[in-house]
């Protein structure tokens, strides 16, 4: 009954062998896992499953010798198969003895563990890369840096650098995530292909890349391969039906003279990423000390802002809109205004795309909307107030919910709210903004187009979009005493939003001659230092407004 038993078996190869190594029997596991019948393999050595090499070091003795002296012996192996194929074998050999303790042979058990193994491999390589790209991830691209930092006490050089794709947002948005995808396969092929052998390359996550420059790069080096990443990601990617433009910004970090342990080293490249970006994008910086400084100064800015959003530590400005031929107040634009703890005004040019940045531009003009209804449902019922919207407002879903909610606690009627948005802010996510503008057009809510005539799609835009009002950017006022064209400009952009049933305002009006062309030209309505400059509310109530107090 043992015998058969051990005979059936199928997952295992058990077989005995004789003290040379001969084999003396074989059970249909053996057969299945080497290939051999028992008739090809009884009688012969089991020494013809190892290589030649291993036979030639004398291996298969010393696993027997190994075995006896102990009396178990484990390993794992490649073995040979009868077609010559090998295979990744888990062996046990184990002493035995009959019942006077007489040595009589051994008995030995192979099981077959390729494909284990190669699911360990797989899943092994897919912990450490990315399943996108094929790319190392994160995890390994910090491993490998952890690993390769102690060689530098012996001369050696690395150099880091921080690749993020400038506009992969829009391609998702706009192609979708498929197309997306693609894109960024052929970002992970041509990386490969600039760095070179010397060279790591990781995909961090989303648009972001780094590459790890081995074989002691100089700073010349380091800035060569930089540049050649920004080149070959400059070039228009072919996708499908579409022709993809994306580009890169670069930050190095160059080891070890910016840094000889992964925290300030990475930080360093980002700092230098970071330089790249706000110079324009498209480019690449080497870092340097002066980025420490302007780290600083930004973290204690975000720290501030964050404590001033906190404390609702903000105030608003009013600056009145007139009508053309009457130059009677029809409304305010709300203007966001923030002076520090220390009495420092600070400019919303600084601190509100830092608040977009960050994240913190819904909660920051949530406030602004609800604290610009609840003071302007307390002015005349004649007066509109007008209010900025930001791109990351207009990509919120919540936000048409925010709307509803500020007119509902302020009492304001909807008609006397408008708000007003930008083309760049419209076209982070066309659809979706598109969307919410339209309902809050339904409920009653006027929409303004600024900056009109800055941008590249200002026609579209107004056809598309559930406009009511199109306002003038300043270029083009402050430039009517001097050029024709601006003359021209405003001429045709009045007659266009006569056609669609818009109307106008003309900013930065500031000389009485800008105010005569504007009124000549049929402009509706007009806004401008020559009026008034943004206040707070209680500086109009100081100067006994008719239009602002009620």
């Amino acid at each position: 009954m043992y015998r058969l038993l051990v005979q059936g078996v199928t997952d295992y190869a058990i077989y005995l062998l004789d003290a040379d190594g001969n084999v003396m029997n074989w059970n249909a596991g053996a057969k299945q896992a080497k290939g051999y019948e028992a008739q090809e393999i009884v009688g012969r050595n089991f020494d013809l499953f190892y290589t030649e090499i291993e036979r030639t070091r004398g291996i298969p003795k010393q696993n027997l010798r190994m075995a006896r002296d102990s009396g178990h012996f484990t390993d794992e192996g490649w073995r040979l198969r009868k077609d010559g194929t090998q295979f990744w074998a888990n062996i046990v050999i184990d002493a035995i003895y009959d019942e006077d303790g007489v040595f009589v042979g051994f008995a030995k058990i192979t099981r077959d563990m390729t494909a284990q193994r190669e699911l360990e491999h797989r899943l092994a390589h897919d912990a450490g890369h990315d399943g996108l790209t094929g790319l190392s991830n994160r995890t390994t691209f910090f491993e490998k840096l952890d690993d390769e930092l102690p060689q530098i006490v012996y001369g050696a050089r690395m150099a880091i650098h921080y690749v993020d794709l400038d506009r992969f947002k829009p391609v998702n948005d706009s192609f979708g995530h498929q197309i997306g995808d693609e894109v960024l396969r052929v970002v992970a092929k041509r990386l490969r292909s600039v760095a070179g052998p010397k060279s790591m390359v990781a995909r961090l996550g989303g648009d972001e890349f780094a590459v790890l420059q081995f074989g002691s790069p100089s700073v010349e080096n380091a800035s060569a391969l930089a540049k050649s990443i920004v080149a070959t990601l400059s070039e228009p990617i072919p996708v499908r039906n579409a022709v993809i433009n994306i580009g890169a910004s670069v930050g190095v970090a160059h080891v070890p003279t910016h840094g000889d342990d992964a925290a300030t080293l990475v930080r360093n490249a980002d700092l230098a990423l970071y330089r790249a970006k706000e110079d324009g994008r498209g480019c690449f910086h080497i870092y340097d000390e002066s980025m420490n400084a302007q780290a600083l100064s930004r973290g204690v800015m975000e720290l501030k802002l964050r404590q001033a959003l906190s404390a609702c530590d903000f105030e608003l400005h009013y600056q009145p809109i007139v009508d053309a031929r009457s130059l009677q107040t029809v409304g305010y634009e709300t203007l966001l205004r923030w002076r520090d703890q220390t009495g420092q005004q600070i400019s919303p040019a600084e601190f509100v795309p830092l608040a977009e940045e960050l994240g913190l531009m819904p909660l920051l003009g949530k406030w602004v909307l609800r604290t610009a209804c609840r003071e302007a449902a307390l002015w005349d019922n004649r007066l509109m107030v007008a209010v900025n919207v930001s791109a990351t407002q207009l990509r919120d879903r919540a936000f048409l919910d925010v709307v509803i909610q500020a007119l509902a606690d302020s009492r304001l009627p909807p008609e006397r709210l408008e708000l007003e948005i930008t083309e760049t802010a419209v076209l982070a996510d066309p659809d979706l903004a598109g969307s919410i503008l339209q309902r809050l057009r339904d409920i009653g809510v006027s929409i303004a187009l600024d900056d009109f005539g800055t941008g590249f799609s200002s026609l579209a835009m107004v056809k598309q979009l559930p406009l009511t009002r199109v306002k003038i950017d300043r270029s083009f006022v402050s430039e009517i005493d001097a050029s024709c064209q601006s003359r021209s400009v405003i001429r045709a952009v009045v007659a266009l939003c006569e056609g669609y049933g818009l109307t106008t305002t003309a900013e930065g009006v500031e000389t009485e001659e800008q105010l005569a062309v504007l009124q000549d030209h049929g402009c509706r309505d007009l806004q401008g230092f020559l009026f008034g400059k943004a206040e707070p509310a209680s500086h109009w109530r100081s100067l006994g407004s008719r239009e602002l107090v009620a």
